[in-house]
């Protein structure tokens, strides 16, 4: 899409999540309102009073939820904000992790994000960025038996920045996934979204591994 397609898309997306924040807000409210009279009350006058606070219990862990959803939807509606900017690679990644994770559950794989200790930080295009990092997290979801592990690490060398993205579980097909196929879709779009970030990637057989070297955009 064109940039001002995507920009389009992004306020469209920043300002409803704005609108669903502010129902759950008053749903939060109410329920704690009725929590509050509830508490009021006794057993006697109140009957099925433990299976009302029970629901509304219920009711307030699913606002809490989608309040946690909502923000980090806003804050990925955000991401087209600018072609370059500032980059937690940390918190890019783990952002990443919470809108693809329902992917990854279906399978019955867990996405792991190993942090650093230190911020590892650079200068690129946020979404494309993420675009990349998806790319190769949907390339092996297609490719793997259910259960498993995929395992994401961030790392700096020198001027360049590294990503790694393995997968720890049963593969079938195993000599094939973790060679480089230029007709695979997922591929295909991860060559041209790296070669617009100035970007390489390559497969670490030995390890299951698909490695993103990211050039920093100073």
């Amino acid at each position: 899409m064109k940039g001002n397609e995507v920009e389009f898309i992004g306020k469209i997306t920043a300002g409803v999540t704005h609108e669903v924040n502010n129902v759950l807000a008053s749903i939060r409210e109410i329920s704690g309102l009725m929590n509050d009279i509830l508490s009021m009350t006794d057993e006697k006058s109140f009957p099925r009073k433990e299976k009302f606070q029970t629901s509304l219990e219920k009711i307030q862990n699913q606002v809490h939820r989608g309040v946690k959803l909502t923000s980090q939807l806003n804050k990925f509606s955000h991401l087209s904000d600018s072609i370059k900017t500032e980059i937690d690679l940390n918190d890019s990644i783990q952002h990443l992790i919470f809108l693809t994770e329902r992917f990854a559950r279906i399978k019955n794989v867990s996405l792991i994000h190993q942090t650093s200790n230190k911020s590892v930080t650079l200068i690129s295009d946020p979404l494309k960025l993420q675009m990349a990092l998806f790319n190769c997290i949907a390339y092996l979801l297609n490719r793997i038996s259910n259960d498993g592990e995929i395992n994401l690490s961030q790392e700096k060398k020198g001027d360049d920045f590294f990503v790694s993205i393995s997968y720890n579980g049963e593969i079938v097909n195993r000599e094939t996934v973790f060679k480089d196929s230029s007709s695979v879709e997922e591929l295909v779009s991860l060559h041209t979204i790296l070669e617009s970030l100035g970007g390489t990637y390559e497969f670490d057989e030995s390890n299951n591994t698909i490695i993103l070297k990211i050039r920093d955009k100073k």
